[in-house]
């Protein structure tokens, strides 16, 4: 059974909240705010703060490539998922026996989806940003391995199925790639871009080029 969600607009009149409502319940009369009133309210616009906010997330999404926003809707939730649990475990004492496993846990799930550098230390989750699951996308991996140049041309070379992890094909750019898989990741076999980079690069091998 979910919660209900909390909406303002339920509690307050927005409508009532606007600069020239603001001056004139305030001041008493309709007279022209100055700039830093004006400022000041801009901070404390609900709107604004929307904007504001779709405007972060819409760079976000444009710098991964990301073109379901619910993706990074989800990215959201399990950050907050993992906040809350840490929390919850440093009110433990540093040496009570569940925190210490519950603790060892989380902090090896987390190292090996590449999500933190290191799994010594809960502050190192304490608040990890919608951003680490971002960059764990395989089209990030891949111009962060210096496969491909570009986010928007790893895309494209990932759904034309020219990786690969393991023996299996992969062409799906948001796949989140462990670091396991990471270790694993190349060029699908008789991939005619792998051939491209390889004689850009002069590294030719014969017997790649006879379709072995």
């Amino acid at each position: 059974s979910s919660r209900a969600s909390f909406d303002p607009s339920q509690h307050l009149d927005l409508g009532t909240l606007d600069a020239p409502n603001w001056s004139r319940h305030t001041c008493g009369s309709m007279r022209k705010l100055k700039n830093h009133e004006q400022k000041l309210l801009k901070k404390v616009n609900f709107f604004d703060w929307k904007s504001d906010k779709n405007l972060r997330e819409n760079k976000i999404l444009r710098m991964y490539h990301i073109e379901d926003r619910e993706d990074y809707t989800k990215y959201n939730k399990l950050a907050g998922l993992i906040t809350k649990l840490v929390a919850q475990l440093r009110k433990l004492k540093p040496d009570d026996p569940d925190r210490v496993k519950m603790t060892q846990i989380l902090l090896d799930k987390l190292y090996s989806m590449g999500l933190i550098p290191n799994p010594q230390s809960l502050e190192d989750c304490h608040k990890i940003p919608s951003s680490s699951f971002c960059r764990r996308r395989l089209a990030i991996v891949l111009v962060v391995n210096k496969f491909v140049p570009t986010v928007k041309q790893a895309v494209q070379y990932i759904e034309q199925g020219h990786f690969r992890i393991g023996p299996d094909l992969v062409t799906n750019p948001a796949l989140h790639v462990t670091r396991d898989m990471q270790d694993h990741l190349t060029w699908a076999e008789g991939s005619k871009i792998k051939r491209q980079v390889k004689e850009f690069n002069d590294q030719d091998d014969d017997f790649d080029l006879l379709g072995n």
